[in-house]
């Protein structure tokens, strides 16, 4: 137990604590930037088994904040659920890893999620993230959602109404707002910068991804009560922290309290098909209202050629060669034909 001593030196972990932590399952959706910082701390810190989830390849733009990728990942185009898998064996071989290389979608989040205590958040859509705070209520999951942009990043715990499940369990009393009841609806098509089109700081994702790894320390070794469960954001640019209360569960919560989980059931998730005779995927995504084409085009500014009217903007996304047009729906056409890509890239410039 030497690799731990100094962890269980810490009066609130200790000896049963690490026995805790080392018979927990995580699930991290993601291993993006937060989903690559927070595996690296739970692996070392011998959370015993971790299942982690992406769709994705590694590419060179990965480098400069995804810390268990290297440059040979990102020549070969590795997937970044198996490319993670490996280095965190190499980190600690006292662990399991369990690389999933799957797009997450009603259909098998449930599976992915089952026999887990926990769910972390390494997403960069909002789409699946309501997707999981669905899987979340429902399942009685703790869900600790995270972001980050620019020189910013937020954390915020989700101990859902049903009490809790697996090796983490609370009291009604002690739950929190769920993500519906503190962001009702998820920002429309386009309205939100992303790393793609806004950048990213390395160091801020350090930041957010050791504060939501603490928390999920906190909540394995039974801390439940000194756990931080406010709505954290953090900007360790310039020297900004602000933590705030998010009170109680909402009484008229559409999620936690009428049950209604539409991006579980599939009504609010977006549909791909291929364009019949065209290296062309269709998106539509599931919204209401309709997307600012003008702002947009200012959003895309720096992800290539743009162009467009009041009816249609399209970009030629320089760093990947691929051409995007984007309708005042929120529908996209975009110019490959593998689907996961596809939805990758949109997620990417358009819907994070």
């Amino acid at each position: 137990m030497a690799r731990y001593s100094r962890q269980e030196l810490l009066p609130d972990i200790g000896l049963e604590g690490q026995h805790r932590i080392a018979s927990a399952k995580v699930l991290i959706v993601g291993v993006g930037a937060l989903g690559c910082g927070a595996a690296d701390l739970l692996a070392r810190a011998g959370v015993g088994t971790l299942r982690i989830v992406d769709r994705d390849v590694v590419e060179l733009t990965n480098l400069q904040r995804q810390v268990l990728f290297d440059q040979a990942d990102a020549e070969a185009c590795r997937p970044k659920a198996l490319a993670a898998a490996e280095r965190l064996k190499e980190i600690n071989p006292e662990i399991r890893v369990e690389p999933c290389i799957e797009d997450v979608r009603p259909e098998n989040i449930l599976s992915l999620s089952n026999d887990c205590d926990l769910i972390l958040d390494g997403l960069d859509n909002f789409e699946t993230r309501y997707l999981i705070n669905d899987v979340a209520v429902k399942t009685g999951l703790p869900y600790i959602y995270a972001g980050a942009i620019g020189t910013e990043g937020l954390v915020m715990p989700i101990l859902p109404k049903s009490g809790g499940s697996g090796s983490i369990t609370w009291p009604e009393s002690e739950a929190t707002p769920c993500l519906r009841c503190v962001f009702p609806e998820p920002p429309s098509p386009g309205s939100s910068p992303t790393c793609d089109t806004a950048g990213i700081l390395g160091p801020t994702i350090g930041t957010v991804a050791a504060h939501q790894s603490a928390i999920a320390m906190s909540l394995l070794v039974g801390r439940l009560e000194q756990t931080d469960r406010s709505l954290h954001t953090m900007d360790p640019w310039n020297g900004i922290n602000r933590r705030m209360a998010t009170g109680d569960p909402r009484s008229d919560c559409p999620c936690c309290e009428k049950k209604h989980f539409e991006w579980l059931d599939g009504n609010r998730i977006s549909s791909t098909d291929s364009i019949c005779g065209r290296e062309v995927v269709q998106i539509r995504p599931r919204t209401d209202g309709s997307v600012d084409l003008l702002a947009l085009r200012t959003h895309l500014k720096n992800a290539g050629d743009v162009r467009g009217d009041t009816h249609a903007v399209q970009v030629d996304i320089q760093e990947c060669d691929v051409r995007m047009t984007i309708f005042e729906d929120g529908r996209a056409l975009v110019g490959v034909s593998d689907i996961s890509l596809a939805r990758t890239l949109y997620d990417r410039y358009i819907g994070a």
